[in-house]
């Protein structure tokens, strides 16, 4: 007993001393070198993409890795953000069947803010919804320009502007990533909902921009990409064709998709090539009513509980005629498009300008993602697409990007930040990033090749 009780002793004070040995050079990580650029105090403005939104919801687990977190936990500085509790805010969409593949939302008001006391300003000021005035203007949801958005109390807590508070904040470097809802609102409306006249968007930007450079603010701004590469805009027109092709076989007087348009002519044909091709692009939110093209008993109007529009007959066939036309809102059509095309070319055209004119870095998020829809992209040995769900970019929305395509992102930003700033910070390992969408390489999807959503699925979500 005597032997056992000396050995024990022995070890404790072995341990003991172990512990008191100055190990420093063991254990100490090795700091990354962020050249020129201060990241004591980093800050990030935007909309839903720099909060760390996706599947139409913000919350806890997705707001870990938003790029401007990851980023911060790259060169080991603290990030404060509004944290939300899972399942978050806006109707979390979640898979609800593999085969077919069928999605399913949680409650819009599932979670709660868990941080709303907290007494300082977030590092993290991306706002859900927010147009570039808003973050000029706004200090509360009712002075937002939508009036009843939640997550401008969440974030802003009564304590002025974005721009406010990014001042006050004293920020020695700061991300600016906002403009995608001053033209994405009209995209995923099908054109029926106005966006930002590119006029204001230049003289806005410009303020905003100006505001921070004149505080001396380092700044990486990002642009807005195109519509066109994201799987929100992707995904239903080519399964749609498919079936409408199978549909002419035994009526070969079809034409292709029959849907309204805003203005006259209000009837447009979209022949099958054009649906295939993506050439007319109908949204995510049209899949619901894309599984009820041909039908004669008014069926897409009673299953989401949607007024039938004036004008239109349900005794024909759904989307196939000019009496029953596909609705408007769920079409973005060629001439939509190329109002999409020319006002995110402008909206660009502004934040690179205001990069030169200020001295700041510019992410060239629309070049990246255009080369990501057209060949994908390889990150630590694993290829990436815009493909819904499958490609691993996305996530359930279709608009904002998955935990790792947030890292992705983060990556993009790092690698502009260590070239402005004659920096090394360590790019993200991508597949150390937990998968958001774990049955992403599994998924089918219904006899129609559409994804099958509860109706509403998408009436929340915030971009």
């Amino acid at each position: 007993m005597l032997k056992i009780k000396l050995i024990i002793a022995s070890l404790v004070l072995g341990l003991l001393f172990f512990a008191c040995e100055d190990r420093t050079e063991l254990t100490a990580p090795t700091a990354p070198s962020t050249g020129q650029a201060n990241f004591s105090k980093f800050i990030s403005l935007g909309n839903s993409l720099t909060a760390g939104y996706q599947s139409g919801a913000l919350y806890e687990d997705a707001q870990m890795y938003s790029f401007g977190k990851m980023i911060a936990n790259q060169v080991n500085v603290d990030y404060v953000q509004p944290i939300i509790s899972n399942p978050g805010i806006g109707g979390r969409i979640e898979v609800k069947s593999v085969s077919p593949f069928a999605t399913t939302t949680q409650p819009e008001d599932a979670g709660q803010p868990t941080n709303l006391g907290y007494a300082g300003i977030y590092n993290n000021l991306g706002i859900p919804g927010a147009l570039l005035p808003d973050l000029l203007q706004a200090t509360s949801k009712e002075t937002s320009i939508s009036g009843n958005n939640v997550f401008f109390d969440i974030v802003l807590r009564g304590q002025g502007t974005v721009l406010d508070q990014a001042l006050a904040f004293q920020p020695t470097i700061a991300t600016l990533w906002i403009g995608n809802n001053d033209i994405l609102g009209y995209a995923t409306s099908g054109g029926t909902l106005p966006h930002t006249p590119e006029a204001v968007f230049g003289q806005l930007y410009n303020m905003l921009a100006g505001g921070l450079a004149q505080a001396g603010i380092p700044t990486v701004l990002a642009n807005i990409p195109n519509v066109k590469a994201i799987p929100f805009f992707t995904t239903v027109a080519p399964s749609v064709g498919l079936a409408i092709q199978a549909a002419q076989q035994a009526n070969p007087q079809i034409a292709g998709l029959v849907y309204q348009k805003t203005e006259d002519p209000f009837i447009g044909v979209a022949p099958v090539e054009n649906l295939l091709n993506n050439d007319v692009l109908i949204t995510l939110k049209g899949a619901t009513a894309a599984a009820f093209i041909g039908d004669t008993e008014g069926k897409y109007y009673a299953a989401t509980n949607t007024p039938v529009p004036d004008g239109v007959i349900t005794a024909y066939p759904f989307g196939l005629t000019p009496e029953n036309p596909f609705p408007n809102q769920f079409v973005l059509d060629p001439d939509e498009q190329s109002v999409v095309e020319t006002v995110t070319a402008s909206f660009n055209s502004t934040i690179a300008a205001a990069a030169t004119t200020f001295g700041f870095a510019l992410v060239d998020v629309n070049s990246f993602f255009n080369t990501v829809a057209s060949s994908g992209f390889v990150a630590n040995g694993v290829t990436y697409t815009a493909e819904y769900v499958s490609g691993g970019l996305f996530s359930l929305d279709g608009v904002h990007p998955t935990s790792q395509g947030y890292a992705v992102i983060a990556n993009e930003f790092i690698k502009v930040i260590n070239e402005k700033f004659v920096a090394s910070i360590p790019q993200i390992n991508v597949t150390t990033i937990p998968g958001s969408l774990e049955l992403a390489k599994k998924v089918s999807f219904n006899k129609y090749g559409l994804p099958i959503f509860e109706p509403g699925t998408f009436d929340r979500i915030f971009y």
